[in-house]
């Protein structure tokens, strides 16, 4: 290598004396003291960004990594890579890398003995930075090499800075947000401030509407070291200095105001509650401009968070109170309930009170009418019913009121309260109420959502039976937590497909020849035990589960008519569908495309609604109906006589046949009104052309007097009891 002195670049290095504990530090690392000498005569001078470049030296791989050790600021390492071992240069870089952490430092390894350690193979092993030829390195190339390699550091080193600097901005903003409070949000401020700037601070955090009022009677709010003693108080005794100068400037000017020894942050929630908030922060070290900047980020995350604040003040009305009426809302309810402590709830009653059919005259009489409405009932409850102590709407045309044993109403002044009238708008008004008084006691354990729930639900079991005050009883939470359980169960059962069909015959009255049979869906539990269909229908159709099962039943009959099939028996299979079913694209997708597949005959199909369905959808299930009659399928009217028929659509209806209910057959011994009801049904059908089938049939009796009426075919426990699907087949082959 050339001696001469290096030329460097006009814009970043320049050639001066060089200088002992310089800001910028290079490592030559170089067992060779002549080539040693030489690198340092040629970095001799040499400046980066206007400050000095010290240049450490160690002559073996051991006193460069204690060299290492001692200083983690090192820039660049020219690195000889054959030292006091063949491979101790590249040993040296993995000890950087991997034992000191190290991944900053730029590494540039020289060799005289290119083929102790080829290149490809150093660069593709090793995390070295750039690999030189000694005999190839030139004074223009070394400048080259050691210029852009501080530059990258410097880059790497300022990028550092700025990810700790947004680390500790992350962490302060994540503090500030949990703060929901406006004290504990200024004092973490001022907390947070100190940790940004690295240095211990003092200060106050002041409020004020200053629109409207003059800086000195803006409020402390937060303080710390210094200014403990201003805590509360206001800034009319604050020394009339620089610092109240800037707190002014501040207010004026609507910004942030840095100064050599204070500063003073400037927040504002004008369009939430009108409210200025001034941060003064004392006694901290002269702010760089990147301190500056890191508080100015962080002061966006400040100012979210006053205005989280008011938000959650102003919001807080809104969440708990009810603007129209003035008193708590349901979640008011709750959060009283839930401060209620074991001897209040022993001693409490909760009271609902619901307004009979609020929806309906909501619907007719409007909006403006209601709330007139719900405000004389407020006023009236107020009036007629004190002693409360918390007064809330739970709902629309709902209250709730909580009273101690010895202020509660008794029953008969509940009963009798609204006998009088409401006055709205100078008329009066006589409007029906429900009560349900709850012990709280009997829910000791029971949170205040749980302990509400169970109120609306006794109230609406006494809606139900049209009483007027119901009490609550503790068997109504075991119920409700028993459904709970079997609703668990049932959809437990639905993913496991555990539910099954048993099919019950239809016969021939005349000869008992089946003619086909109804698919009735069973389940067994993990118990073993058999669930009526009267118990998880139900529960299906309230939780949403009812698609889901029918869906599942339609299956399992296209499955049961494919094994009927096999086993010699065409016979139709009818299978019940509900209003949800109907309208269920993929229930009825699944239909049609078993019937287009040809998988299914669609003649030994036979799809029961319900005579009230019938009646209440008719136009929106007719197309569908009679769709399914033109590709051969059956529709029969279940249950009939028990809905809402009328003649004019009897005409008309989308049916094939009309089933007799069981209610009526099981009477014809001894009722002469079911013998009339039955025989009407089978005049009817046999005017209009349907088939007529008669559910429930259990004697012999039975069965020939429908005969002698003219209805053909029956169905119940006279002929067979449901079976399963192999028992069914069994029961044909005996009974051929």
């Amino acid at each position: 290598m050339s001696n001469d002195a290096f030329v460097f670049s006009d814009d970043e290095c320049k050639t001066f004396p060089l200088q002992a504990h310089a800001s910028w530090k290079i490592l030559s690392v170089e067992d060779d003291p002549v080539y040693q000498a030489s690198l340092l005569h040629g970095l001799s001078g040499l400046q980066f960004k206007g400050e000095d470049v010290e240049v450490l030296t160690a002559a073996s791989a051991a006193q460069a990594a204690d060299l290492l050790g001692e200083h983690d600021d090192i820039a660049v390492m020219l690195l000889d890579v054959v030292m006091e071992q063949d491979d101790a240069g590249l040993r040296l870089v993995s000890s950087v890398r991997e034992v000191l952490g190290n991944s900053a430092i730029r590494i540039v390894l020289l060799t005289g003995q290119p083929g102790v350690a080829p290149e490809a193979d150093v660069m593709r092993q090793y995390d070295i930075d750039e690999y030189w030829n000694k005999a190839d390195l030139n004074r223009e190339k070394l400048h080259s090499v050691v210029g852009s390699h501080l530059r990258t550091w410097h880059y790497m080193m300022e990028l550092n800075r700025a990810q700790r600097g947004l680390q500790l901005i992350l962490d302060a903003s994540r503090n500030l947000h949990s703060k929901q409070e406006l004290g504990s949000l200024t004092q973490a401020v001022l907390t947070n401030i100190g940790r940004i700037i690295g240095a211990g601070v003092s200060g106050i955090v002041c409020m004020g509407h200053f629109r409207n009022m003059q800086l000195s009677d803006a409020r402390v709010i937060a303080t710390t070291v210094d200014y403990h003693g201003m805590l509360e108080k206001n800034l009319t005794d604050f020394p009339a200095d620089e610092r109240m100068a800037t707190l002014r400037s501040a207010i004026t000017a609507q910004c942030h105001q840095f100064h050599a020894d204070h500063t003073v942050l400037y927040f504002e929630t004008h369009a939430i509650d009108g409210a200025e908030y001034l941060v003064l922060v004392d006694g901290i070290v002269e702010l760089t401009p990147a301190h500056i900047n890191l508080l100015r980020v962080f002061s966006e995350n400040v100012r979210s968070g006053f205005s989280n604040v008011a938000l959650l003040n102003r919001v807080s009305r809104l969440a708990y109170f009810d603007d129209l009426l003035n008193i708590r809302n349901r979640n008011g309810l709750l959060r009283e309930l839930d401060s209620l402590n074991d001897d209040d709830r022993r001693d409490n009653v909760l009271l609902l009170v619901k307004i009979k059919s609020f929806q309906d005259a909501m619907i007719t009489f409007g909006e403006r009418y209601c709330d007139n409405l719900l405000k004389a009932t407020c006023e009236a409850l107020r009036q007629k019913l004190p002693g409360f102590s918390c007064f809330s709407t739970i709902s629309t045309g709902s209250f709730a009121l909580v009273f101690n044993h010895d202020s509660q109403p008794d029953d008969e002044l509940l009963l009798q309260i609204f006998d009088q009238p409401l006055m709205l708008s100078g008329v009066q008004h006589h409007i029906q109420i429900i009560f349900c008084k709850i012990e709280l006691n009997l829910l000791q354990d029971a949170s205040s959502q749980e302990t509400l729930h169970l109120a609306e639900v006794t109230l609406s079991v006494g809606e139900s039976y049209n009483l007027n005050l119901i009490g609550y009883t503790p068997g109504y939470r075991e119920k409700i937590t028993a459904s709970h359980l079997q609703l668990l169960e049932l959809q437990q059962a639905l993913q496991n497909r555990d539910l099954f069909i048993m099919l019950q015959p239809k016969v021939a009255l005349v000869n008992n020849k089946v003619l086909g049979f109804e698919a009735l869906v069973r389940w067994r539990n993990s118990n073993g035990d058999y669930i009526p269909p009267d118990v998880f229908i139900p529960l299906a159709e309230a939780s949403g589960l009812i698609r889901s099962l029918d869906l599942h039943v339609l299956q399992l009959t296209f499955a049961a008519i494919k094994q009927l099939a096999d086993a010699g028996f065409e016979l139709p299979v009818s299978f019940n569908a509900s209003v949800s079913d109907l309208n269920n694209r993929d229930y009825i997708q699944s239909i049609f495309q078993a019937i287009e597949e040809k998988s299914i005959n669609p003649a030994l199909l036979d799809i029961e609604v319900t005579e009230s369905q019938a009646m209440t959808d008719y136009r929106g299930f007719d197309t569908l109906l009679r769709r399914f009659m033109s590709l051969g399928m059956s529709v029969s009217i279940d249950d009939f006589g028990t809905g809402y028929s009328s003649l004019s659509h009897i005409t008309r209806l989308p049916a094939t046949t009309l089933k007799i209910d069981r209610s009526f057959v099981q009477g014809i011994e001894e009722s002469e009104e079911d013998r009339h009801a039955v025989e009407m049904v089978v005049r009817i059908g046999q005017r209009f052309g349907y088939h007529i089938v008669a559910e429930g049939v259990e004697t012999k009796a039975q069965s020939e007097w429908l005969q002698q009426v003219g209805c053909s075919v029956g169905q119940g426990y006279f002929f067979s009891r449901p079976m399963t699907v192999d028992d069914a087949i069994a029961w044909l082959h005996t009974n051929r």
